[in-house]
């Protein structure tokens, strides 16, 4: 293949870019809300920060958000805050490590295994394609120094002049690879394992010293902000790092070889969501790819006699040493930790391809006449597959919405405040309070933008709920009321509903006991956060309860009330219908079985339960189109999509996302294929749900109020 490392750049960023353009917005939501946060910090960053940069990290134990936050920045002032500015920070994150990986094997393999390496790089499986455009900040971006401390440990160990520039690089990586994501961690565990093996006289070189100090150097970014928060970065998840880690999961595994952590890994190669038949199949796809020609050159070499003689120590290190150390170290870790979703598998595809491309190589090397065909096969299966497993997540319905779509949501920047500052009891009410008051009202709202306030606003009124305790005096309750933002009194009285409700997760009656006190002051508002109650009900009830027996011992709930009672009856019902077996059509033939059951006067709400139940669990999954709904039963259509309608008028007034309408991905994701007439339903049901907070959002706020 004669193609240079920048031929492979510009192909591996123009089909970045074009999957970001045609990408079905659907798959845009998997991990949006935490990528808009690190818009907000670059949007900080273009127009003023108002506090120190590093109060605005996204957690503790990491710096990844912050630095993601600086690079998209950048791309904010050459292309405007929008989401593909956004994700052209991650985008560039993969290019650099792209590029280590290819001067470092081509230099310590050969030409044809940096290509091979660069073409899976490129044709990676989606799960990988679609984080290398995801603006996180952590375990896919930590690659980059992974890739850049393989490229400085060879050329340190290839240096016989033993200069101090590659140790204190190398160290300098290790520390800030460390403090970016602890995933790095593993990464840095086996550079050492390794770097001691090839010299064992480590400890009496001056090249340790500079490692040392350039770690220092790099971490210190992490022990100065650790310092200042009494160590919380150690915390992880509200643990310890180190209480993730237990034999007993390397015992289950060993039970179970299903969960073993290699197992895992190629069964999600893909895809992490592999319920479904094409899914499997790709996942199938990808892991004979990958394993044929490793376990093929393995077989070869048994078969030859060329492994080396037992006990034998390698004279000088190797890329495929390397690797082999740096996975053993990563399987055994993942396999006795917690940590087993699929974002924590993806700092080791690069060493997976690193085996890959040297095995094609490889078996190019033992049939000679044959490695024009091997070539062949390679590229032909790599660009096959990694095409047709692409295709189907893209969509021509809207594209280029990435390049208009907002960046960014300073409605959850309360959150993430709140999450990284509180005190080790969450539930502090003063320090929300304090934190409402400044920085949020008095310094960070009046700087923005209408649109932003509006934002800000609403995330301020949906975290003080979090500050309530509903015994206290009247006149506490009074002085948390006067902080929330005018316009947005019906959003707080509503989340004070639905915190009522998590603070009593199935204890219904208690939890509409706790906001009597309200009836006395607002009638209106207590009617209002009845309403999130029963609204948050049926997402935290157990799964214990069959539909005959919802509808058998109705509760008892005033005229007004009764619609959004049987509304949750309806998502309680749904819930054990579709999450039993995943099947819409099973669902549909639950729906007509069930219906002639209840009266006539609750038959609606109950399916506009049904109908939010499904936009929560179908809204994430593009393989199953809105259109379906179309299916149901034609008298049952109707209450279904207005009660998906009013799912997506929930969506449209509470989730992070700064996109609001008809013209947000959201709306397009909900109402793809659907008739006028569904589009109709779907409008009457949001209508409904809007006349909730009718005004709440129609201008801008007024300046923030003074606390008492």
């Amino acid at each position: 293949m004669r193609v240079s490392l920048g031929g492979f750049l510009l192909l591996f960023v123009a089909s970045r870019l074009l999957y970001l353009v045609l990408l079905n917005p659907s798959y845009l939501f998997t991990y949006l809300g935490e990528e808009l946060y690190r818009g907000t910090i670059a949007q900080e960053l273009v127009t003023g920060l108002t506090m120190p940069f590093t109060e605005y990290r996204a957690d503790n134990y990491a710096g990844g958000s912050l630095v993601i936050g600086a690079l998209a920045a950048g791309f904010f002032r050459l292309f405007g805050p929008t989401l593909f500015a956004l994700k052209l920070a991650p985008l560039l994150v993969f290019a650099l490590a792209l590029v280590f990986w290819y001067w470092t094997i081509q230099r310590y393999a050969s030409e044809r295994v940096a290509g091979y390496f660069a073409m899976l790089f490129c044709f990676s499986p989606p799960v990988f394609t679609a984080y290398s455009v995801t603006a996180m900040g952590f375990h896919s971006e930590s690659i980059v120094f992974s890739a850049l401390t393989v490229f400085l440990l060879f050329k340190m160990l290839s240096d016989e002049m033993d200069s101090p520039t590659f140790p204190a690089l190398l160290g300098l990586t290790a520390g800030f690879g460390l403090w970016f994501c602890y995933t790095y961690g593993l990464t840095l565990m086996a550079m050492l394992g390794f770097w001691f093996w090839h010299d064992r006289g480590i400890l009496r070189r001056r090249r340790v010293l500079w490692f040392a100090l350039g770690f220092v150097v790099g971490f210190s970014p992490w022990i100065s902000m650790n310092l200042q928060n009494n160590f919380s970065g150690l915390l992880v998840q509200r643990a310890n790092v180190w209480e993730h880690f237990r034999l007993e999961h390397l015992w289950e595994g060993l039970a179970n070889p299903r969960t073993l952590a290699p197992v895992e890994f190629f069964a999600t190669l893909a895809s992490d969501d592999a319920w479904d038949v094409y899914r499997r199949s790709a996942n199938l796809l990808y892991a004979l790819l990958y394993l044929g020609p490793i376990l093929t050159v393995g077989v070869l070499r048994l078969k030859t006699g060329r492994s080396a003689p037992a006990g034998a120590r390698p004279t000088r290190p190797t890329l495929e040493g390397f690797g082999i150390l740096s996975l053993l170290v990563f399987a055994l870790a993942v396999q006795l930790s917690d940590f087993r979703i699929t974002r924590y598998y993806l700092p080791a595809y690069p060493f997976l391809f690193l085996f890959v491309a040297h095995s094609f190589a490889r078996c190019q090397e033992t049939f000679p006449l044959a490695q024009r065909k091997i070539q062949t096969v390679f590229l032909a299966s790599v660009v096959v597959l990694g095409l047709g497993t692409h295709a189907p997540l893209l969509s021509l319905d809207r594209p280029g919405l990435a390049l208009s779509t907002k960046g960014y949501s300073y409605g959850l920047l309360p959150w993430y405040y709140w999450d990284t500052h509180a005190p080790v009891a969450q539930g502090d009410r003063k320090f929300i309070v304090e934190v409402v008051q400044r920085p949020f009202l008095s310094d960070i709202l009046p700087k923005l933008s209408a649109d932003d306030q509006r934002e800000l606003s609403r995330g301020i009124a949906l975290l003080l709920p979090e500050a309530v305790q509903f015994n206290e005096q009247a006149e506490d309750f009074a002085r948390i009321e006067r902080l929330v933002p005018p316009g947005f009194e019906t959003h707080f009285y509503y989340q004070v509903g639905v915190m009522t409700m998590v603070r009593h997760p199935n204890e219904l009656p208690k939890a509409v006991a706790a906001v009597e006190f309200l009836r006395h002051r607002t009638p209106a508002m207590h009617h209002l956060a009845l309403v999130g109650i029963y609204q948050q009900w049926p997402q935290q009830a157990g799964q214990d309860r069959t539909p005959d027996s919802l509808i058998s011992a109705p509760a008892a709930v005033t005229p007004a009330l009764a619609p959004h009672y049987w509304r949750a009856i309806g998502y309680l019902a749904g819930r054990y219908w579709y999450d039993t077996d995943w099947s819409l059509s099973l669902v549909n033939a639950r729906v007509q079985a069930f219906m002639p059951r209840l009266d006539p006067s609750v038959q609606r709400p109950f399916l506009q339960g049904v109908g939010e139940l499904l936009f929560i669990r179908l809204i994430y999954n593009p393989w199953i189109a809105p259109a379906k709904l179309e299916r149901f039963l034609h008298a049952y259509q109707e209450g279904l999509l207005e009660g998906w309608g009013m799912a997506l008028g929930e969506f449209d007034h509470f989730s992070d996302f700064p996109w609001h309408g008809q013209g947000s991905p959201v709306w397009s994701a909900a109402t793809k294929g659907l008739s006028e007439r569904s589009l109709a339903s779907i409008r009457q049901g949001k209508a409904q749900f809007d006349a909730l907070f009718e005004g709440a959002d129609s201008s801008a706020p007024e300046p923030p109020r003074q606390a008492p």
